[in-house]
């Protein structure tokens, strides 16, 4: 099933001296991106953040999702088995629809030309536990700036903003430092099940998560599954709290195909 992609619009009030447009997008997974890309040259924003899982980099002595479990917040054994049947169902679906595959050149090309529309930030994802050669030299070469428990400070129509990304292995002496300094902050976390226990409280102004991938199957309004939140997920799309953004993604890393809930890029005035 081929998927379909939305361009969605967020308003936010930052008190800043002129409004900056934020581009978001989440959860490449290496497929081609042309759509994407068109979008985001259609939104012509300011500022690109990416906010993981843009390469499939988990390795193959494991699967993804069981590597996964290995992060900050622990499966209770009922989610466990949720996701486990739900992975069976994945794969009966690839029997029927075949597999989908992914290619890194997607993702080094996707790079190249969202370079060319804003600067570009990316925070590391779920299925990003280390980096190729390759990779770094492609973000070298389009100044992509990684924030792999990081920040960095940047100026932007005469605008100050700092940027940090909270990665799966997250660095919390690392996020106390972060919110700790002055400015305006966004955090890309492509974790949105972080946010109540870790980044609810604290002093960061904009938070911009993925992973979710929109609960998959959305009815009215309500996402299905999401990883690490398991069934009737709370954070699977939209703004919460008037501070944390979930996309819902811009691919379909799953087999089961999406119902009511389209790949998109994310445009945020603030």
């Amino acid at each position: 099933m081929k998927d379909k992609y939305v361009l969605t619009e967020y308003a936010l009030p930052a008190g800043l001296s002129q409004n900056l447009t934020i581009g978001l997008v989440s959860d490449i997974h290496e497929r081609n991106m042309e759509e994407i890309l068109a979008l985001l040259r259609q939104g012509k924003p300011d500022l690109i953040m990416v906010a993981g899982d843009t390469f499939e980099r988990y390795g193959t002595d494991m699967d993804a999702a069981d590597r996964d479990a290995r992060r900050i917040l622990k499966e209770g054994a009922g989610t466990k088995m949720i996701r486990h049947i739900l992975m069976r169902l994945d794969d009966l679906f690839d029997g029927i629809s075949g597999k989908r595959t992914h290619d890194p050149e997607n993702a080094y090309q996707f790079l190249r030309e969202a370079g060319k529309i804003a600067p570009v930030f990316l925070s590391p994802g779920n299925h990003e536990w280390y980096w190729l050669p390759e990779d770094l030299e492609i973000m070298k070469e389009t100044e992509t700036r990684l924030l792999d428990n990081k920040d960095c400070e940047v100026e932007i129509k005469g605008i100050s903003v700092r940027i940090g990304g909270l990665s799966t292995e997250a660095d919390f002496e690392w996020l106390e430092s972060f919110c700790g300094k002055d400015g305006y902050k966004i955090l890309l976390c492509h974790h949105p099940e972080y946010y109540e226990p870790y980044l609810k409280d604290r002093n960061i102004n904009l938070i911009l998560s993925g992973h979710a991938h929109g609960g998959q199957i959305r009815i009215r309004n309500q996402g299905i599954y999401a990883p690490g939140q398991g069934l009737f997920p709370k954070y699977t799309k939209g703004i919460y709290d008037g501070k944390l953004i979930v996309t819902t993604g811009a691919a379909n890393t799953a087999s089961v195909p999406r119902w009511g809930n389209p790949c998109e890029v994310v445009m945020i005035q603030i």
